[in-house]
């Protein structure tokens, strides 16, 4: 059975989708097929367990190795881009009717009466605070339910606070006190603030699942340049080509001028050289020779070699 896990507090593992309790953000599917969980430290690959838990070298949370899945689409990225948009829409003539006084005279306050800006105000703010941040709220409410205050914590309070404040200030001024009043009786209200930062919040977590996407994109790219064959060399001497699940550490592989390197491995006979642009950003092909190590999907340019391998699936660099 599918579960979901945080891709920050990969310790997290849930039943059913939904947020982090710890940082609030989207829970996502974790490998259904895998037997058994591998968790790897981001910093130091070497550094793994079958246990959630954190690196020996760095103390970082282990990150539970997933599969990418390349057709998948991300429903938080699309929920969150709704939601900002309904937020701007609204966020925008809330500013104009807050704030509008202060550049002219012939406001839109000026003409309605205070009284009334404030009550579409009230209206412009409502659906930001209530629907637009509404997922604001729901992981705040679960930070302080579990004790692990977060980002969203502040945010709920400073914005419901600001948005309730407001809403009574407006229905109920009489229960205010009076020195906050103003001449004609209104109470000065913040509901261009609670909408602005639900907004901008919205903003920002659009551009992080965004940004989340195009390294999923690109790691996608990179696991596309990995051969699908390699040639394995038998005792006896014969060569057959076989996919690269069926590779084991140990193997000797034979790598052909023009092809990519199959799996992470050591050089044992000839020379390549070795375009590793993908993994290093060095533009210039490097040589390597007996005894070198050489990554998986980088490419050989010239020459043969033969290559003993020693980390093969999950385990290779890319």
């Amino acid at each position: 059975m599918t579960k979901y896990i945080c891709p920050m507090h990969p310790e997290v593992l849930e039943e059913v989708p939904g947020t982090c309790p710890d940082c609030g953000m989207a829970l996502e599917p974790s490998t259904p097929h895998l037997p058994t969980a591998n968790f790897r430290c981001p910093m130091h690959p070497d550094v793994m367990s079958i246990e959630p838990g954190t690196c020996t070298e760095c103390g970082m949370a282990l990150e539970q190795e997933v599969g990418i899945d390349q057709a998948a689409s991300n429903p938080e990225l699309i929920e969150m881009s709704k939601r900002l948009w309904r937020a701007v829409f609204f966020c925008v003539p809330l500013i104009v009717l807050s704030m509008g006084g202060l550049f002219s005279e012939n406001s839109i306050q000026s003409l309605t009466g205070m009284e009334h800006a404030l009550w579409f105000q009230c209206m412009l703010a409502t659906p930001i605070v209530l629907w637009c941040g509404w997922p604001v709220f729901e992981r705040g409410w679960a930070s302080v339910r579990r004790l692990k205050l977060n980002m969203f914590t502040l945010i709920a309070i400073g914005t419901g606070t600001a948005y309730f404040f407001s809403l009574i200030a407006l229905i109920l001024p009489d229960v205010m006190p009076t020195h906050i009043h103003a001449v004609d009786g209104t109470v000065e209200v913040y509901f261009e603030a609670a909408g602005v930062i639900i907004t901008l919040v919205l903003l920002g977590q659009v551009l992080e699942l965004r940004a989340r996407d195009k390294t999923s994109a690109a790691v996608r790219d990179l696991l596309d340049l990995t051969p699908k064959f390699a040639r394995v060399i038998h005792e006896c001497g014969e060569e057959i080509e076989v996919t690269l699940n069926r590779l084991k550490p140990g193997d000797r592989l034979r790598v052909l001028p023009g092809e990519a390197v199959p799996v992470d491995g050591i050089i044992e006979e000839g020379m390549g050289t070795i375009d590793e642009s993908m993994v290093s950003g060095e533009p210039l092909p490097v040589k390597r020779t007996v005894g070198d190590w050489v990554i998986g999907s980088t490419m050989n340019s010239s020459s043969t070699f033969v290559m003993r391998a020693e980390k093969v699936g999950g385990d290779t660099l890319l």
